[in-house]
C-alpha cells in the first residue's frame, strides 16, 4: 500500500511539474505573438504614426492578461486592441505598399538586398483567429504619406529615436517593463535595421528564445546580461554602444582575475605583447612574443567560442579587437576564470612548453593596470594628426587630427593646398575613428582638387514603410556641395592604412578616400564592417539599445556590413610584428612606396 502511495505521489508531482511547464510554454507563445502585433500596431498603424498612440502604456496595459488568455480571449483582447485604434473599421481606404513596385528598375541594390527585411507572412499563424489576420493584412499594408514618424527619427542621421521614455528610475523588478525592454528592441530591430536580413540567423527564433530569457530578469545584472544577449545577437559591431553602458560589467561578464600583460588574440591563440610591469616580467616563465594556446587542458580556439558570446560584432576581426586588452583596461578573455592559478601550454620559439602562471587580483591588479594602461595612453597621445615623413610624403593619423588643426581661413587653406599637391605620397592611416570629419568632408577634397563626387550608396529607414529603405541621394550626404572640379588636381599616390579599428565613419571616409584619384590603394586587413549611422532606443533603466541605422554599399551594390571595406593589398602581420615592431603596416605602406618609385 506505502509503495503504491509513493508512485501516486511521484506521478501527481510530475504531473504538476508538466502542467506548469506547458503553462509556462502556453504564455511563452502568446507574449511572443503578442510583441510581433504590437510591433505592427506601433510602426504602421496611422494612429501610432501621428503620434495618438501610447505604445509603450498599450503594452504594459495589456500584456498580463494577453499572456495568460486562451486562444479564444487572446484573439478577442488583440481585437478590442484594434477597435480601440478605430482598424477595424471596414471600407477604410489605405494605399498599400506594393514590394514589387518598390523594387526600382534602376536600383538593384534596394531590390537585391534591403527588402529582404520585408517578410509578413506571420500574421497567417494559426495563434491569430481570420479576424484578427484580417485587420494585420490591413495595417501592414499601409502606407505612411505624411512625411513623419512619431517613432522614427525624420532626419536619417539623427542618432536618438524620438518618443522613447527611458524610465531612469527603473529596478528591474517587474515582467511587465522586462517584457516591454525586450518588445522595444526586438522591434526596433525588426523595423529599423537594415541589416536584419544577415544576422545570421531568423530573427523570429531570436525572438522566441529570448522571451523566456527576458521573463526570468529580476535584478540589473540578469538585466544586463538579457539586453547584451539581445545586442550581441544582431552581429554588428556599433552594438558595443551598449557595453560601455553597463554598471554591472564586471559581474556579467564575472570579472575575478586579471592577467599579469598586454596581451592580443592572434590566430585563435592569446599573444603576449608586454608585461605590465618590469617586475612581473622578471617574476614569470613567459616572454614577449609567446603564444598561449591551452589553459587548464582547454584550447584558447575553444575558450573563444564561449567569450565571442558576451560581444557584439559584425566580424570576428572586430569580436578578437573586442577580447583582446581594451583601451579602458579589459581584459575580457581572462574574465569567467574560476581559478586564480592557471596552467598554460605555450609556444615558444620552435618549442612547445607547459608553464603554471597566477594571475593578478583585487586592488593589485588595479593599480598595476591602470598605472600601465595611464602610460600607454600617455604615449599614444603623443601620435600626431599630420606628419611630413619625408620630403615627399606625408602622413595624416584620422584618429589624431583634430578640429583645431583644420586649416582656417583662405590663406592657410591655399598654403595646406599648395603643400599637399607639391607632395608624391599622401598616407592615410584610418586604424582611429576620425576626430574631424571636416577633413574629409570638405579639406581634404578641396585642397586636392577634387570635386564633390558620389563615393557609396547609402539607404535611409523609410518613413512611409518601416522595415523598407530607400536610397538618399543628396549630395551633401557624402561631400561637400561647395567642391568644384580643379584644372590641376592631385594625381599622387595615395594610401589607406586599414584594420579593424578602422570603423563607422572611419569606412565611410576609406571609401571616400578610395575614389579620390586612380593612383589609390588600400592596405591593411577586415575593417568593422558597421558603416552607417548609429541608431540609439531608449530602455527601461536608463540604457539605450544601439545598432546601425543605416544601410551602406559600394558603387557596385556590395554591401560593406559585416564585410566591412576590403583592402587592395591584404596585411595581416605576424606575431613578431605586432610585438616587437613599432608599426608593421605603416612599414609595409613605406615599402610599397619605394617599390612603385
Amino acid at each position: 500500500m506505502k509503495t503504491i502511495l509513493i508512485s501516486v505521489l511521484v506521478g501527481l508531482i510530475s504531473f504538476t511539474k508538466l502542467t506548469a511547464q506547458d503553462n509556462v510554454a502556453a504564455e511563452n507563445r502568446n507574449i511572443n505573438a503578442f510583441i510581433r502585433v504590437w510591433g505592427v500596431l506601433k510602426y504602421h498603424h496611422p494612429v501610432s504614426v501621428s503620434g495618438n498612440f501610447d505604445a509603450d502604456q498599450s503594452f504594459l496595459s495589456f500584456i498580463a492578461t494577453i499572456k495568460d488568455a486562451d486562444a479564444t480571449s487572446f484573439n478577442m483582447r488583440l481585437m478590442s486592441l484594434f477597435i480601440s485604434l478605430k482598424a477595424a473599421t471596414h471600407g477604410q481606404s489605405a494605399i498599400a505598399f506594393d514590394t514589387q513596385k518598390a523594387r526600382l528598375k534602376d536600383d538593384k541594390v534596394m531590390a537585391a538586398q534591403l527588402l529582404q527585411n520585408i517578410n509578413m507572412k506571420w500574421i497567417h499563424q494559426r495563434i491569430y483567429s481570420p479576424a484578427v489576420q484580417q485587420e494585420l493584412s490591413w495595417i501592414t499594408q499601409v502606407r505612411n504619406l505624411s512625411g513623419q514618424h512619431y517613432y522614427i527619427p525624420e532626419l536619417n542621421y539623427t542618432a536618438d529615436i524620438p518618443h522613447e521614455k527611458p524610465y531612469a528610475d527603473y529596478q528591474f523588478d517587474q515582467e511587465s517593463l522586462n517584457l516591454l525592454t525586450l518588445a522595444k528592441a526586438w522591434n526596433a530591430i525588426e523595423y529599423l535595421f537594415p541589416h536584419k536580413y544577415i544576422i545570421g540567423k531568423d530573427w523570429a527564433e531570436v525572438l522566441q528564445e529570448m522571451v523566456p530569457v527576458f521573463r526570468k530578469i529580476h535584478d540589473r545584472i540578469t538585466y544586463e546580461r538579457a539586453v547584451l544577449l539581445l545586442e550581441v545577437a544582431i552581429n554588428d559591431t556599433h552594438a558595443e554602444g551598449f557595453v560601455s553602458q553597463m554598471k554591472e560589467k564586471v559581474a556579467v561578464l564575472k570579472w575575478n582575475y586579471y592577467p599579469p600583460f598586454d596581451y592580443q588574440v592572434y590566430g585563435q591563440n592569446i599573444l603576449i605583447k608586454n608585461f605590465l610591469n618590469d617586475s612581473l616580467a622578471t617574476d614569470s616563465q613567459l616572454k614577449k612574443g609567446d603564444l598561449i594556446t591551452r589553459i587548464n587542458g582547454v584550447s584558447v580556439r575553444q575558450l573563444l567560442k564561449s567569450r565571442y558570446s558576451w560581444h557584439p560584432a559584425s566580424n570576428y576581426a572586430v569580436k578578437n579587437r573586442s577580447v583582446s586588452t581594451s583601451e579602458d583596461g579589459a581584459a575580457d578573455f581572462f574574465s569567467a576564470l574560476s581559478d586564480k592559478s592557471l596552467k598554460l601550454q605555450v609556444q615558444w620559439k620552435d618549442k612547445v612548453i607547459k608553464i603554471t602562471m597566477e594571475l593578478l587580483e583585487g586592488e593589485e591588479a588595479m593599480r598595476v593596470a591602470n598605472f600601465y594602461l595611464r602610460s600607454k595612453f600617455k604615449k599614444e597621445q603623443q601620435r600626431k594628426g599630420y606628419e611630413e615623413l619625408d620630403e615627399q610624403t606625408v602622413l595624416f593619423r584620422a584618429g589624431y587630427y583634430f578640429d583645431k588643426d583644420l586649416p582656417h581661413g583662405e590663406a592657410e587653406l591655399n598654403a595646406f593646398s599648395d603643400n599637399l599637391k607639391s607632395k608624391s605620397a599622401i598616407i592615410f592611416d584610418m586604424r582611429g575613428y576620425p576626430e574631424a570629419p571636416g577633413l574629409f568632408y570638405y579639406f581634404i577634397p578641396k585642397a586636392l582638387g577634387i570635386p564633390a563626387i558620389k563615393f557609396a550608396r547609402y539607404y535611409a529607414a523609410d518613413l512611409t514603410y518601416p522595415g523598407a529603405f530607400v536610397y538618399k541621394p543628396e549630395m551633401e550626404l557624402y561631400m561637400s556641395s561647395d567642391l568644384k572640379a580643379d584644372p590641376n588636381p592631385y594625381h599622387g599616390k595615395i594610401i589607406i592604412l586599414t584594420d579593424e579599428n578602422t570603423q563607422s565613419m572611419g569606412e565611410w571616409y576609406t571609401l571616400m578616400l578610395s575614389r579620390l584619384n586612380k593612383n589609390t590603394v588600400i592596405i591593411g586587413s577586415q575593417t568593422a564592417g558597421t558603416d552607417g549611422d548609429i541608431k540609439r532606443l531608449n530602455l527601461p533603466g536608463g540604457y539605450k539599445f544601439v545598432f546601425t541605422g543605416n544601410a551602406i554599399f559600394d558603387l557596385n551594390g556590395e554591401r560593406t556590413q559585416r564585410i566591412g571595406i576590403k583592402p587592395d593589398i591584404k596585411f595581416n602581420p605576424s606575431a613578431a610584428d605586432l610585438v616587437f615592431r613599432n608599426d608593421a603596416l605603416m612599414e609595409k605602406a613605406l615599402e610599397y612606396l619605394r617599390e612603385k618609385k
